[in-house]
């Protein structure tokens, strides 16, 4: 007689999957505030009341914790960033909405700090730079450049490059006075009506350089 599979009681597994938000959640708090080279994974597991041999059977060392809390990171971002990329609604508005997300995500409080700590760990730890240039600005942009190049087919775009103009749209949005607020060079010129003249001007280059007319 065949033994039966036993599977992972719904309640156990929500259980379980709230105990790792709330340590990921504690792990990004106090990478945040100490970097990852001081940051303690004693402390980590104390604060967020996960047992030693719970916290090391998941994460067995601290690089891969701040792989875990990168992933969650940038996963909810990527989530919201590729959400306002309908194929149907006019282009120019699609491309504010975009742009819109992104801005305000890259200039929360909690990005900022942590595109500061992997900034600064990036040297001595390339591998997570790679892993979070891979799982944000390049997958953004391939998801950009996918939808682009849904666009030229419906001949709204110009038969272009759409890697390159996704890589162009993104530079116009996040450069100039976004970088610098980023990097807190200027923390107090992005009014948001200097955001909404920031983005209308990345849309209506972009458009200038790449839509098709109705003759071509």
């Amino acid at each position: 007689m065949k033994a039966k599979e036993h599977k992972p009681h719904p309640i156990r597994a929500r259980l379980d999957e709230e105990r790792l938000t709330e340590l990921l959640d504690v792990a990004a708090e106090i990478f945040i505030s100490e970097g990852f080279s001081a940051a303690s994974t004693n402390e980590i597991a104390r604060r967020a009341n996960s047992s030693k041999t719970t916290f090391y059977s998941r994460f067995p060392t601290k690089e891969q914790l701040f792989l875990a809390v990168i992933d969650r990171r940038i996963n909810g971002i990527f989530q919201q960033v590729a959400a306002t990329l309908p194929e149907e609604p006019p282009l120019d508005e699609t491309l504010r909405k975009f742009g819109s997300t992104l801005i305000r995500l890259a200039m929360s409080n909690e990005q900022i700090a942590l595109f500061r700590v992997v900034s600064m760990e990036a040297a001595t730890f390339p591998e997570l730079g790679k892993h979070f240039y891979e799982l944000g600005p390049k997958r953004g942009e391939e998801t950009l450049a996918a939808y682009f190049t849904k666009q030229v087919e419906k001949r709204r775009l110009l038969n272009e490059d759409t890697r390159q103009m996704a890589q162009h749209f993104l530079s116009l949005v996040t450069g100039g006075p976004v970088r610098w607020f980023v990097l807190g060079f200027d923390p107090i010129s992005m009014s948001k009506n200097a955001i909404h003249k920031h983005l209308d001007s990345a849309v209506l280059m972009f458009m200038r350089a790449y839509q098709r007319s109705p003759a071509k």
